[in-house]
């Protein structure tokens, strides 16, 4: 009875460890950042902080990419929602959330939102 209960112990320790790996490692890929060159190209109240980006299929294409949220630092660095400053170019490090969100059919639908964590006048 007692050699039962120990293996029971046993496991039900390795399960707790195996989820809790699984979820260190959910939670370093939701922080890894990601640093792009970009163009400025203006401020939409609906769609957030627009760059153009070197497209990822052709080189001579570019992108645009909407960021939806940027950290108070950055807006303390540069004033993105100056028209003035459409056309420069940045460095900008950003990050990536994943969320879903359900409609009112029950369908869930994946979204990516993108924040500036760090923004350099090129």
């Amino acid at each position: 009875m007692k050699n039962r209960q120990f293996v029971v112990f046993v496991f039900l320790v390795m399960a707790f460890s195996v989820n809790a790996i699984i979820d260190t490692k959910q939670d370093k890929q939701e922080q890894e950042t990601v640093t792009v060159i970009a163009t400025f190209d203006g401020y939409e109240e609906e769609d957030g902080y627009a760059f153009l980006v070197q497209g990822e299929d052709d080189d001579e294409d570019e992108d645009i990419m909407y960021f939806s949220e940027v950290t108070p630092e950055v807006l303390k660095a540069v004033n993105l929602k100056s028209d003035s400053l459409i056309g420069e170019r940045f460095q900008i490090t950003y990050k990536t959330e994943t969320y879903e969100d359900e409609d009112e059919y029950g369908y869930k639908e994946t979204y990516e939102k993108y924040t500036i964590i760090k923004i350099k006048k090129m």
